[in-house]
C-alpha cells in the first residue's frame, strides 16, 4: 500500500485549484453558517463541500496525495473561510491541520489512517490517554474536552502517555493515538455561546486497541520531508488558530462597510457619525497591521527550514506572540464591528453576534493564553528557555 495510487483523487491536486474551487463553495457556507450554528455541528453538506476543495490535502505528504501548501497558504485558506463563518473555519482547519501527522505516524499506519487524502481528522493533544500494552499494540482508556470536529471525522488522534506516567517529560514524551471515530464516546458536552458548530465534545476511550503504527510521539520522528515537519508543531498551530479569529475579524469589518455603502436616509446611520467612521478606519488599519506581522514571521520561518535549518527557540517564541498578538487584535476588531453595527447587531442569527460569539470563544484556546508570554518573551529576548510544547 504505497504511493499515491492508493488514493481518492476528488480533491484538487494543487493549491491554485483549491484556492478556486474553495470560492466555489463559500456561498453554500454563508447560506449554512446560521443553521449549523443552531444544529451544534456542520451540515453535511458543508463537510462534502469542504472535502471536494481539497482542503484536507494541504499539510499531508506529496507521497500520500497531499498537494504541498505552504503555512501562508494554510493560513491564507483558513482566514478565507473564517470571514464567512468560524465554526466552518476552526473544523476546516483542524481537520485539514490534523492531517499533518500523516508525516510523523510510522509509513504503513499514515497509508491506512489516512487513506482518503479528503477525508478531515481531528486531533487533541493533551496526555489525558494511558496506553497500555496488548498483543497488536497498544489498549487506550482515558476522556479528553475540546475534541473539535470530531462529529466530522472518522479517526482522531489523541493524547496519551504509557500507563504508570503522571506527567510527560524529556524521557516520557506525549505520544499521539490515532483511533477510529466509531470506537470512541463521544459525549454531548460542548455547550458554547460561540464556535457552537464545531462539535467541540469530550470523547472517552475505554481499552481502545491501538496497533503499533497507529501512534506517534508528538513532533519527532517525522519519515515525511518538507517544510511542515521541519517546524515544531505548535509553531505551526498557533498562527494557524490565530487564522481564525483574524479571518472572523476580517468578516466583521466587511459587514459593517456593506452597512455603510447601503446607508439609507434614516437617521442615526454610521456615516453620520464621524467618530464611528474613525473607530471602523483604526480597527481596519490595526487587524492588517497585526496580520502583517504574523505573516512576516511565518515567512521567516518557512524560509529557515525551506533551508533546513532548525527554528530558533527566539523564533518559535515570535511565532507563537505574533499569533497570540494577531488574535488579541481580532478579538477588539470584532467587538468595535459589533458595536458600530448597531441595534440589528443584537439579534440571534445577525452575523456579526455570531462574529462576537465566535471569536471570543476561540480567544479562550489554552494555546493563545496570556499565560504563555512571560516565557515565551524570555526566548524572544534570547535567553536560554524551553518552554514545551511552544519552545522545544
Amino acid at each position: 500500500m504505497a504511493g499515491a495510487s492508493i488514493h481518492a483523487t476528488s480533491g484538487s491536486s494543487s493549491v491554485d485549484e483549491m484556492r478556486l474551487a474553495l470560492d466555489q463553495v463559500m456561498p453554500v457556507v454563508r447560506v449554512s453558517a446560521d443553521a449549523a450554528d443552531r444544529a451544534g455541528r456542520l451540515p453535511d453538506e458543508v463537510v462534502q463541500a469542504l472535502r471536494s476543495t481539497g482542503i484536507n490535502r494541504m499539510v499531508i505528504p506529496a507521497e500520500l496525495g497531499g498537494i504541498g501548501a505552504s503555512m501562508l497558504d494554510v493560513v491564507d485558506v483558513t482566514e478565507t473561510v473564517a470571514a464567512v463563518d468560524g465554526s466552518t473555519a476552526w473544523c476546516a482547519l483542524l481537520g485539514a491541520g490534523s492531517n499533518l501527522f500523516a508525516g510523523y505516524l510510522p509509513r504503513s499506519g499514515a497509508e491506512l489512517v489516512f487513506a482518503d487524502p479528503d477525508e478531515p481528522s481531528a486531533t487533541m493533544f493533551a496526555p489525558e490517554g494511558r496506553l497500555v500494552p496488548a498483543e497488536g499494540g497498544y489498549r487506550l482508556s482515558g476522556r479528553w474536552p475540546f475534541t473539535s470536529n470530531c462529529r466530522h471525522s472518522t479517526w482522531i488522534g489523541l493524547g496519551a502517555l504509557p500507563a504508570g506516567v503522571d506527567a510527560p517529560g524529556p524521557s516520557q514524551p506525549v505520544r499521539v493515538a490515532f483511533v477510529r471515530a466509531a470506537d470512541l464516546q463521544i459525549e454531548d458536552t460542548w455547550s458554547s455561546a460561540g464556535l457552537r458548530a464545531t462539535g467541540s465534545h469530550h470523547v472517552t476511550a475505554r481499552g481502545v486497541l491501538v496497533e503499533h503504527d497507529h501512534w506517534c510521539t508528538f513532533g519527532r520522528d517525522p519519515w515525511a520531508d518538507g517544510v511542515p515537519w521541519r517546524v515544531p508543531i505548535v509553531t505551526m498551530f498557533v498562527p494557524f488558530l490565530a487564522a481564525v479569529t483574524l479571518g472572523i475579524a476580517r468578516g466583521a469589518i466587511d459587514v459593517v462597510a456593506q452597512q455603510v455603502e447601503g446607508r439609507s436616509a434614516r437617521r442615526g446611520q454610521l456615516t453620520d457619525d464621524p467618530a464611528g467612521l474613525a473607530d471602523l478606519a483604526i480597527a481596519d488599519a490595526r487587524l492588517r497591521g497585526a496580520r502583517a506581522w504574523l505573516r512576516e514571521v511565518l515567512l521567516e520561518v518557512h524560509a529557515v527550514a525551506a533551508r533546513g535549518e532548525p527554528i530558533s527557540p527566539a523564533l518559535q517564541a515570535r511565532s507563537c506572540i505574533a499569533a497570540q498578538e494577531a488574535n488579541d487584535t481580532a478579538v477588539a476588531t470584532t467587538l468595535t464591528a459589533h458595536r458600530l453595527a448597531g441595534a440589528a447587531a443584537a439579534y440571534h442569527g445577525n452575523p456579526l453576534l455570531r462574529a462576537v460569539n465566535d471569536v471570543l470563544a476561540a480567544r479562550q484556546h489554552l494555546m493563545l493564553a496570556h499565560q504563555h508570554r512571560s516565557e515565551l518573551a524570555k526566548a524572544v529576548l534570547g535567553l536560554d528557555v524551553r518552554y514545551p510544547p511552544f519552545v522545544v
